[in-house]
């Protein structure tokens, strides 16, 4: 079993809730590896930590387990889950944190967590991330059994992400999140574009190549790209797209195919 255990949160690191948490994790596996993810999610950004955790999970061993807490439903009626998916173990709330492991149509397990042997007698209600995740995860980094956690979940938690809306002349996507550079993430991802591209329009803005790289455009020019996750990404070399469009999440981006007569086509 792999001893690594990594955080994501949005606690950030001025308070100690961090320091609860691994300190928790230390004294039921001393020999665990605390990895950092982030914990510059923002503030109960379920769909960010949803995100940013699919975009890193897949660099690290098999049966690493990931602790995402971001959890604005903290002693609700929320459910506290276990996930397997591609090899690796996910302990967070069913919130939809999870989301993008549910809908690429790969295999995947979710149980409940209440078996109190995984977790802190008395969990104090607003802080499950330090009684109840914490634990299970590094009891879990320990070789204990995913069957034991508690019962199966058929009905998980599904954030509603847009669709991208396919056409005869191209693809309708939505940005999906800004990134700390103000890189716009567009939901449509590089396996979707099945066709040469005549040119990518977000609003006013209309951009005729797909590049490599930032670089392949002189400073401070709008750029767009595949990025690092896969996904379709408008941005602007060294500046922030998103300040300088004064737009983000939500905004409708369309993806026009190249075609002789492109013109007299325009997707609505």
């Amino acid at each position: 079993m792999s001893q690594v255990i990594t955080l994501t949160t949005d606690f950030g690191t001025k308070d100690g809730y961090v320091a609860q948490m691994k300190g928790v994790i230390l004294s039921i596996n001393p020999d665990a590896r605390i990895i950092d993810a982030t914990h510059d999610i923002e503030p109960f950004s379920s769909k960010e930590a949803a995100l940013v955790v699919s975009g890193f999970f897949g660099y690290y061993p098999e049966k690493t387990v990931h602790v995402v807490v971001v959890d604005p439903g903290v002693g609700s009626d929320r459910r506290c889950i276990v996930v397997t998916y591609k090899g690796h173990l996910f302990v967070g709330p069913d919130n939809g944190v999870f989301t993008p492991f549910y809908m690429d149509g790969s295999t995947f397990h979710v149980r409940e967590v209440t078996n109190p042997s995984y977790f802190k007698p008395l969990p104090h209600p607003t802080f499950h991330g330090r009684d109840i995740f914490a634990p299970v995860a590094a009891y879990l980094s320990k070789g204990s059994r995913f069957q034991d956690i508690g019962p199966i979940v058929d009905d998980p938690t599904i954030l509603p992400f847009p669709e991208v809306v396919s056409t005869d002349y191209g693809l309708k996507g939505k940005v999906i999140y800004v990134d700390r550079f103000g890189n716009l993430w567009v939901n449509i991802r590089s396996e979707m574009l099945t066709k040469p591209i005549e040119k990518i329009d977000m609003g006013s803005l209309s951009i005729k190549t797909l590049r490599k790289t930032y670089q392949n455009v002189p400073d401070y020019d709008p750029v767009a790209l595949i990025n690092s996750s896969g996904f379709l990404e408008i941005a602007i070399n060294k500046a922030s797209a998103f300040n300088r469009f004064g737009i983000g999440e939500g905004a409708k981006v369309k993806v026009i195919w190249r075609s002789d007569n492109v013109e007299d086509h325009e997707m609505p």
